[in-house]
C-alpha cells in the first residue's frame, strides 16, 4: 500500500494503462514510448523542465498531435514570471516548444490552475491552513487575492481541453476555483468552526524575494542542483503568488474561462469537508 494525502492507496494501475520505462536523455527512447499516441499530458515536477526539449523533439518524431505541458500551477506566461529565477528553465523550455509548434508539427496547451488549496495547501500544510493545529498563515497584509484550485481541477479542466483542442490551441489557458484573499479565507474559516480559537501567523511578505534571493544565491555558490525542495524555491514561489500588486499574477481571475470559477458558497463548502477530514 502506498499513503498519499493520508490515504491508503493500493499500489498498481489498472491493467487497461501500459506503463513503459523511458530514458528522459535519449530522444528515440522517449519517441518509441509516445509512438502511437494522439495527445500527451506531460505531468513531471518542475526539474524535470531540463528535458522537456527532448520530449517535444520525441513527441513530433512520434507524430503525436497534442501536447498539454506540465504547468498546472502558478502563471509562468506572466509577464514578469521570469524574474522569479524559479521559472528559468520552464520559460526556457516553453519558447522552444513554442518554436516547433509554430512549424506546424503539433499543438500545445498550458494549463493554469493556481495553488492546490486542498492538497498542498491544507492537506500537506505548506501554507494557509493547519487544521490540525488551528493556525492559519496570512503572509503579508492577507488583501492580495490568490486564485486556487482543489487538485481534481487539473483532471476536469484537461478533458476540456483535449475535447475541444482548436479552442485551447497554442495557448494557455485560465482554470480556477476561485481567487479569494487570505483574510476573507480567516472569515470562512471562523465562522464554519466558531467554537475554535484559529491562530494567526503573520509572515512578511515585502522582504521575502531579497531572503529567498540570497538562499538561491548561496545554493548555486554550494552547488546545489536539485532547487525544489529547497527555502529559496519555496519562498520565491511563496513570494510570486503573495506579492501584494499582482505583479506575478498570483491572482489571474480576470483570465480564468468563462464560466469555470465557482461561487461563494461552494468555496465554504470545500472547506467545511477538509475540516471535517482533520477531525475525523
Amino acid at each position: 500500500m502506498l499513503s498519499f494525502c493520508g490515504q491508503r492507496l493500493p499500489l498498481g494501475f489498472s491493467s487497461s494503462i501500459s506503463i513503459q520505462a523511458v530514458d528522459y536523455q535519449s530522444q528515440a527512447s522517449l519517441a518509441t514510448a509516445f509512438k502511437g499516441q494522439d495527445a500527451i499530458i506531460e505531468a513531471f515536477n518542475p526539474a524535470a523542465a531540463e528535458y522537456q526539449k527532448k520530449v517535444v523533439d520525441a513527441a513530433i518524431d512520434a507524430g503525436v498531435q497534442q501536447l498539454i505541458t506540465p504547468d498546472f500551477s502558478s502563471d509562468t506566461f506572466n509577464e514578469y514570471a521570469e524574474g522569479l529565477i524559479i521559472f528559468e528553465p520552464k520559460i526556457k523550455a516553453q519558447k522552444h516548444l513554442e518554436m516547433r509548434a509554430r512549424e506546424g508539427k503539433l499543438a500545445w496547451t498550458a494549463i493554469v490552475v493556481g495553488a492546490f488549496y486542498d492538497w498542498a495547501g491544507i492537506r500537506k500544510r505548506a501554507f494557509w491552513v493547519d487544521g490540525r493545529q488551528c493556525s492559519i498563515t496570512i503572509f503579508g497584509s492577507g488583501d492580495q487575492k490568490t486564485s486556487i484550485s482543489s487538485i481534481d481541477r487539473v483532471g476536469a479542466a484537461t478533458v476540456m481541453v483535449l475535447k475541444n483542442t482548436e479552442e485551447f490551441k497554442n495557448r494557455p489557458a485560465y482554470f480556477a476555483d476561485w481567487s479569494v484573499s487570505t483574510n476573507e479565507l480567516v472569515e470562512i474559516l471562523k465562522s464554519l468552526r466558531p467554537t475554535i480559537k484559529w491562530n494567526v501567523n503573520r509572515v512578511p511578505v515585502a522582504t521575502l524575494f531579497a531572503e529567498a534571493k540570497q538562499m538561491w544565491d548561496e545554493d548555486t555558490v554550494k552547488g546545489v542542483k536539485e532547487r525544489l525542495s529547497t527555502k529559496a524555491y519555496q519562498y520565491l514561489g511563496t513570494y510570486g503568488v503573495f506579492e501584494e500588486q499582482n505583479r506575478y499574477g498570483g491572482d489571474f481571475s480576470g483570465k480564468v474561462e468563462k464560466g469555470w470559477e465557482k461561487d461563494v458558497g461552494e468555496l465554504r463548502e470545500g472547506f467545511h469537508n477538509l475540516l471535517e477530514e482533520f477531525e475525523t
